[in-house]
């Protein structure tokens, strides 16, 4: 069984290390290495092992398989060592592992860290019929999880500890293609990771803004009084008039247990001031004012505002029962989806004006699954209202029906809202 010395931060790795600690510099570790070198007792000591940009006689490189944290300052990398392709066998006297700087693509890679082996394994040459492995785990020492990735290529060998968690993945995606899957609560699965952070909404943030959605998906939820899915990961990247980052849309799984006027008047249209009716509307002020201020400080922290391409529809001479026109407007931090953003087409509002940039949630597609809200946590099937007003009339706005469909009803009827909101990476 090998033993192998602790390993050694090469001068190379310690100085990328520094650049990401200092915002410069992202680490992608690409690959281990091995080889059948021999060091003399001076070629072992720190400073000479530190000075290395080399191993001394590389005999393979392999792409690892798996990447986990071992600490909050150290990760855990793991590869296949196979001796598939050796044609003579060796001595695994030396390891090491490359990475680059992910932030700067023409850098070269540099030998991030190496260890010599006080007793080392032979791994002989293929003798043609069953090949000999050797799982090899490597600890590499980070500042922060978030600033490394792993680069895997197609030749990374499934870990058999793996195979559980790719089944679970794919009984997942099965699901979710069946328009069977309810999510998973993301504090759950991910609890250990969320420990590092304040609270889950801190963790999210720096999962966005580091542009990690691995093991996240559209129905997933962070609890709060209801469960906030994700709607849609990256649904509106570089769009708008200001240019989107990377994102995330919440949309509560269940409407807030509080029914609110679209208008406290019967009316559809924009003013004056703002030709948007949603934008003058009495549920704009509701969402931004009275359901802002029961959300948690932790949620307050990170939420941003959404803008979108919305319906204007006034005129001083009188109501107008279409939409003349469009405009971008900030929607605030708290806001409804449009009816196009939930059945992915325009049925009862203005053709064409009403759509706006709006394009279907993923979490609405082909299935009423998510559609379909309840009055409060776990309520029963309500009615909801969307940003959208309706063509043909002056007093109507479309709202969901609790069957699922699309429907138009009085601006001053009282309806539920969910809880929308969006994190992006600023």
């Amino acid at each position: 069984m090998a033993d192998f010395n602790n390993a050694v931060m090469t001068n190379g790795g310690a100085a990328l290390l520094a650049a990401t600690t200092a915002g410069t510099a992202k680490i992608k570790f690409t690959k281990l290495v091995t080889g059948s070198g021999t060091y003399s007792d001076s070629e072992k000591t720190r400073a000479s092992l530190q000075a290395r940009s080399t191993l001394k006689a590389q005999k393979q490189e392999i792409p690892f398989s798996k990447i986990e944290m071992a600490t909050d300052t150290c990760v855990k990398l793991t590869a296949l060592v196979s001796n598939a392709e050796l044609s003579a066998g060796y001595y695994v006297n030396e390891i090491g592992i490359y990475a680059v700087d992910e932030l700067h693509p023409a850098a070269a890679p540099v030998l991030y860290s190496i260890a010599i082996a006080n007793v080392a394994d032979y791994l002989p040459p293929y003798n043609g019929l069953t090949p000999s492995t050797i799982t090899q785990e490597y600890f590499a020492t980070v500042d922060n999880a978030l600033e490394v990735t792993i680069q895997t290529k197609t030749g990374a060998v499934a870990l058999a500890e793996d195979l559980e968690a790719t089944n679970e993945e794919l009984a997942r995606a099965m699901s979710d293609n069946d328009r069977l899957y309810d999510g998973r609560d993301l504090t759950t699965v991910f609890a250990l990771e969320i420990a590092k952070y304040s609270d889950a909404w801190a963790w999210i943030k720096a999962r966005i803004k580091a542009h990690n959605f691995t093991g996240i998906h559209v129905a997933d939820y962070i609890p709060i009084t209801v469960k906030m899915q994700v709607a849609g990961i990256d649904t509106y990247y570089r769009t708008t008039d200001q240019q989107l980052s990377h994102h995330i849309d919440f949309i509560s799984k269940d409407c807030f247990n509080q029914t609110v006027k679209w208008n406290e008047a019967n009316n559809n249209n924009g003013n004056a001031a703002n030709s948007s009716p949603y934008m003058i509307s009495n549920l704009h002020t509701f969402l931004t004012t009275t359901l802002y201020g029961y959300l948690p400080a932790a949620v307050k922290a990170v939420i941003s505002n959404k803008r979108a391409l919305m319906e204007y529809r006034y005129s001083a001479s009188g109501a107008l029962t279409d939409g003349t026109g469009w405009g971008w407007q900030d929607l605030s931090p708290l806001w409804v989806p449009l009816e196009y953003e939930i059945f992915g087409s325009t049925i009862w509002g203005t053709k064409g004006w009403s759509q706006g940039q709006g394009v279907q949630y993923p979490i609405f597609a082909n299935s009423f699954l998510n559609r379909i809200k309840g009055a409060g946590n776990g309520g029963g099937r309500c009615n909801w209202w969307t940003a959208s007003v309706r063509s043909g009339n002056s007093t109507n706005c479309v709202h969901v029906s609790t069957h699922g469909h699309s429907g138009g009803w009085d601006a001053s009827s009282e309806l539920c809202v969910p809880v929308c909101f969006r994190i992006d990476e600023a």
